[in-house]
Order: structure tokens, then C-alpha cells, then sequence
């Protein structure tokens, strides 16, 4: 350290007479800042100290992007296997392994109405390797019970895969023909009529909920164990309507707008803002004059909260290759979903406003229809 004491002493003396005009400072400048920049490189290697050209070399490592995958990813599930949302999460998976180059493991975590593998990922790193396939009914949860996390604070949409529109199906035996025919006739007779659903706290029921909403007699709501539950109940005639998916109730159809089948269902309208590629010719609740059902259930995929853009930018496009490709389109629709190319920005507002929705038809049903 003594060497570098005196050339430290050297260099400030020598700095100081070519500040005072010395003669001599000029000619040996550069030459001394040669011989003093090696010596100090030498000495880094017994001291420890970073020598300039390592100090480079580091910036420049810093500024290079990080490598993204870097390991074998998880895509975290609230379904259990087998079901079409499992499917639906399976097939992502293989298509995002073959895109990312790295293997997608599927991470059932069935339980507690999907907060447990929402508090996974909640919890879970934020460099984009654990991700969560989850559905609309995470922003109904949270007001019925408290969760764990909070989906605007703790998630980062990357995008949604498909939605699931909900259709007003009604038993075929049935005089109605149009949702408002429907409505006048529930309203006038509400004990004779009664709505079935499948899971609690779904938007199946919320939405049976919201269209009996003010109603003094009540209209009987009826759970089943499962959405073919209530189609079998609705052909037995036991329950009247439901608000069902497509594919649950495709293979019964006796007028769907141009649908063709040998059953006892109607089809009247379809939640959503726009009509469902499914059945065109049936129209929405809202188009039919009836207001509060624009949400549709979708499935998406989130990341943690704070996972960084340019890794969401990522997955969002190759989330957004997959659902493009017309093997995966095919598939979605065989399963009763439409296919929807999303971005994380549009995501992001649908959950922001689709929440508020979902909690003023939570707090008008419960409040038997008053806001």
C-alpha cells in the first residue's frame, strides 16, 4: 500500500503544477496516467480493490437484459385435474413451453373457492416463473368472505384466454320466447318459477340472484352439485331456468336461435356486451333492454404483483400467439369458451371494473334489490 500512497502523492503534485503552468507537467502526463492506472490494476489483485477495468466490465454486465425464462415454470391452478378449466390450463401450458423453451408444469391447487392457489402466487417471486390460471369468480370471492391477498394489489395481469358467456336458459316446456317475456313473467308469479346453479358464489348464482333482486315472495334459488345437475334438473322439470355455459347445455337444445337439437332447453339471451359466436342469433340481455349483465366469466392469467414489464410484455405476447392459433381457437370453442386475444393493459381495466360490478350485484341481491 505504500506504493500507492506515494503515486497518489506523485499524482496530486504533478496535477498541481500543470494547474500552475509548470512546463514539465504537460510532456509526462499521459504517460504518468498509464504507469499509474497499471500499478493500481496490480494492486486490486492482492488488495482486494476494483480496479477500473472491472468496473466497466460490471456496468456493462448490468446493462445486458436478463435472461428470461432462466428455469422450468409453474402455472398455478384453483381447478382440480380433469374438467374443461384443467384442460384449458393443460393446453396453455404446452403451447407456452414450446414458445418460452422451457417446460410449464401444471400446479393443481384445488380448495377454498380458489384462494389457495391464489395465495401461492400472491406470495410467490416476482420474476415471472410462477404464474396463476385462474377465473371471474376471484373477484366475486372477496365479497363473500375475506381472502388472503388482495387481486388488484397482489396480481399482475398478463391477459385472458377465453371467456365463458353465460346464457338465460329456460325449461322448453315453456310458453316464453324473449328475455322480457321471461322477466314480465317471473315478476308477475314469482313462486312459480324458480332459478338453479351450480357452484356458490359463481357468477351463475350472483346472476339468479340479480335477476330475482326486489322481488317480495322471492323466487326459489336452487343449488345443484354441478352445472349438469341443474340441466338435468331443468329437463326433469324441477327448476325452470338457470344462467348456464353453452356447454353444458348444447346437446339439449330446442330452439337456441338457429341451434338445432332433440332436447327440452331455450336459450333467450346471453350475458356479456356482445353476442357469443356460439349461438349469433341469440341476443344479449342488454341489447334485449335488460341492464347489470355485461360481465362475462372469463379465464386469464396473472403474475405476481411487481413482476417486471419487460417479462409481462413477454408472456403477454406469447399468451397472445397461443390463443391466435386456430388449433387453440378450435379447441376453446368445442369446449363451450370463446377465444379472446387480450393485453395486460385491457385486463387490467376489466378486473377493475368487472370487481366493482360484481360487488354492487353482491350488496343489491343481499340487500334485496336496494343499492
Amino acid at each position: 500500500m505504500s506504493e500507492v500512497r506515494t503515486l497518489t502523492r506523485l499524482w496530486r503534485g504533478l496535477a498541481n503544477l500543470q494547474a500552475s503552468g509548470g512546463r514539465l507537467a504537460a510532456p509526462f502526463a499521459a504517460i504518468f496516467a498509464a504507469v499509474f492506472a497499471a500499478i493500481l490494476a496490480a494492486t486490486a489483485l492482492v488488495t482486494g480493490l476494483p480496479a477500473p477495468a472491472r468496473a466497466q466490465s460490471s456496468d456493462a454486465a448490468a446493462s445486458r437484459p436478463m435472461s428470461y425464462p432462466a428455469r422450468p415454470m409453474r402455472l398455478i391452478v384453483p381447478f382440480p385435474a380433469g374438467g374443461v378449466a384443467d384442460a384449458v390450463a393443460r393446453m396453455l401450458a404446452e403451447r407456452l413451453s414450446a414458445r418460452l423453451g422451457v417446460a410449464v408444469e401444471v400446479d393443481n391447487r384445488p380448495g377454498a373457492s380458489g384462494t389457495t392457489a391464489g395465495d401461492v402466487v400472491a406470495k410467490a417471486s416476482s420474476d415471472g416463473h410462477t404464474l396463476l390460471f385462474h377465473q371471474a369468480n376471484m373477484l366475486i370471492q372477496p365479497g363473500l368472505e375475506p381472502v388472503p391477498y388482495d387481486v388488484v394489489r397482489d396480481f399482475t395481469p398478463v391477459g385472458r384466454v377465453a371467456t365463458m358467456p353465460l346464457f338465460l336458459v329456460i325449461d322448453g316446456r315453456l310458453p316464453m320466447q324473449t328475455p322480457q317475456q321471461w322477466s314480465t313473467a317471473v315478476r308477475a308469479n314469482p313462486s312459480a318459477y324458480s332459478y338453479g346453479y351450480g357452484q356458490p358464489g359463481s357468477p351463475s348464482q350472483l346472476y339468479a340472484e340479480y335477476a330475482v333482486r326486489g322481488l317480495a315472495n322471492g323466487v326459489p334459488l336452487i343449488a345443484a352439485k354441478g352445472e349438469t345437475a341443474v340441466v338435468q334438473e331443468i329437463l326433469a322439470g324441477r327448476i325452470s331456468a338457470c344462467f348456464c355455459s353453452f356447454a353444458a347445455v348444447q346437446t339439449h337444445l330446442r330452439n337456441s336461435g338457429g341451434q338445432s337439437g332433440a332436447g327440452g332447453l331455450k336459450l333467450l339471451a346471453v350475458t356479456g356486451m356482445t353476442r357469443s359466436p356460439l349461438a349469433p342469433q341469440v341476443p344479449t340481455l342488454q341489447e334485449s333492454g335488460i341492464d347489470g349483465y355485461a360481465s362475462a366469466p372469463w379465464y386469464g392469467v396473472m403474475a405476481p404483483a411487481k413482476t417486471p414489464r419487460a417479462i409481462v410484455a413477454r408472456l403477454a405476447s406469447e399468451l397472445d400467439g397461443v390463443t391466435g392459433e386456430r388449433e387453440v381457437r378450435a379447441r376453446l370453442m368445442a369446449a363451450g369458451l370463446t377465444p379472446v386475444r387480450d393485453s395486460p393493459e385491457a385486463f387490467a381495466t376489466a378486473i377493475r371494473s368487472e370487481s366493482i360490478q360484481w360487488q354492487v350485484i353482491l350488496r343489491q341481491a343481499s340487500n334485496g334489490g336496494e343499492p
